[in-house]
């Protein structure tokens, strides 16, 4: 079935990944199902109350013991949910456990200022808006209308009170508002990528797009966002970086950009002993990265995932 993919896709599979790894993969192109994963929306219940409504329904779940509010439906369907009350009602969210990993690894406080630097369609903004319970302050930008649209829904149905939405490239930010000049406590840069998570093996669409000019042009842009965002993190705070891609350029390379270029930008550990959790990479092509970026991760995609690659970073005061 993988080869009705790209073959340049193929390579970068075959170089990045062990046999093992890849079996996993294919399984997860050709599955037709796929657990159903959400958040518990912390601002309007809490998770004792969640799975007390789940047991009353007989729907089986599962807490991810890694993330505060994730769970997994290995048996019921995302549409066993949609008649319920906490579905309709926001106090649940269904959002990737991928997605969910780079917020739950910044130590948020209530009176932390985040910027959230392309955050359409607000999943993770919305989730740091609960991590702080809705105090003090979050700026999600994001420069597409529609996208935008889509922000103003997720933040307001999530009842994220404390976020305000800006239009403006994200590469401009430090440029049209000065006064967000090492400004906020964590920033969130969760960046424009090649989007492998929406292959579709049975819709030529979804992956069609793919070619390495693709990666390329993501690549560039990706470097003009960091280069213009890192001004606006104050010293001794974070910046968490992830992607939804697998390609080394889009992913590893940006995080030895950030190391070569901003000796005060510090990478961290993450600790995440999961079974879908994997080391990045050392080299691609004929590039060596620097020794710190094995500090990333990479998340298989599966039957609980989908592609995601992080990165957490402290900028460190002179």
């Amino acid at each position: 079935m993988l080869n009705k993919l790209n073959k340049d896709f193929i390579e970068k599979l075959k170089y990045i990944y062990s046999k093992e790894d890849i079996e996993i993969i294919e399984a997860w192109f050709n599955t037709s199902k796929r657990n159903t994963v959400f958040r518990v929306n912390t601002l309007k219940t809490n998770n004792e109350e969640i799975e007390k409504i789940l047991n009353e329904k007989n729907i089986v779940f599962k807490k991810v013991w890694f993330l505060n509010n994730a769970y997994i439906l290995d048996e019921a369907k995302e549409s066993d949910l949609w008649d319920l009350d906490i579905f309709k009602n926001w106090l649940i969210y269904l959002q990737s456990l991928s997605s969910q990993i780079p917020v739950e690894l910044l130590d948020i406080n209530e009176n932390d200022a985040i910027l959230d630097i392309t955050a359409a369609p607000g999943w993770k903004t919305s989730q740091a808006a609960a991590k702080m319970n809705n105090l003090w302050e979050i700026i999600a930008n994001d420069n597409n209308a529609i996208r935008i649209d889509k922000l103003k829904f997720t933040i307001e149905r999530q009842w994220a009170k404390n976020a305000k939405i800006i239009k403006n490239d994200a590469r401009n930010i430090w440029k049209d508002f000065p006064e967000y000049l090492n400004y906020f406590d964590k920033i969130i840069a969760d960046l424009p990528c090649s989007a492998e998570w929406k292959f579709n093996l049975s819709n030529e669409k979804s992956y069609a797009y793919w070619k390495n000019e693709v990666v390329y042009k993501n690549y560039k842009l990706q470097k003009e966002i960091i280069k213009n965002t890192i001004p606006l993190l104050k010293d001794d705070w974070e910046l968490v970086y992830s992607t939804c891609t697998i390609s080394p350029e889009e992913n590893e390379a940006i995080v030895h950009m950030i190391l070569c270029n901003f000796p005060e930008i510090k990478i961290q550990d993450i600790n995440i002993d999961y079974k879908y959790a994997r080391n990045w990479i050392k080299k691609f092509g004929s590039v060596a990265y620097k020794s710190e970026v094995e500090k990333s991760i990479r998340i298989l995609p599966s039957d609980e995932t989908e592609w995601f690659f992080i990165a957490k970073f402290k900028k460190i005061k002179d």
